[in-house]
């Protein structure tokens, strides 16, 4: 399964077809950083809160880093105190 791939190494469809290497970690960051901007209308909060930290479970698999961001945001309730915990790096 490509898609779920695809949630632990953001750039694996180059990998796959130019042989380049997985994403830096802080690019990926980076684009934690883009998601938390990104809130749906209208959602109550929860499930934008429950993909950040579902995406994160993912990234475990690749980036020993994911973890740690993991373990610190595993318990925040809102995308607001997300966003401000990944914004630390």
């Amino acid at each position: 399964m490509i898609g779920r791939g695809a949630l632990n190494v953001p750039n694996l469809s180059r990998v796959i077809k130019y042989n380049e290497p997985r994403m830096p970690w802080p690019q990926v960051v980076e684009l934690l950083k883009k998601y938390t901007r990104l809130e749906k209308q209208g959602d109550t909060g929860l499930y934008h809160v429950a993909r950040i930290k579902q995406w994160l479970s993912y990234l475990r698999k690749e980036y020993d880093e994911a973890l740690v961001v993991f373990n610190e945001i595993r318990t925040l309730k809102t995308s607001a105190d997300i966003a401000v915990a990944i914004a630390r790096y």
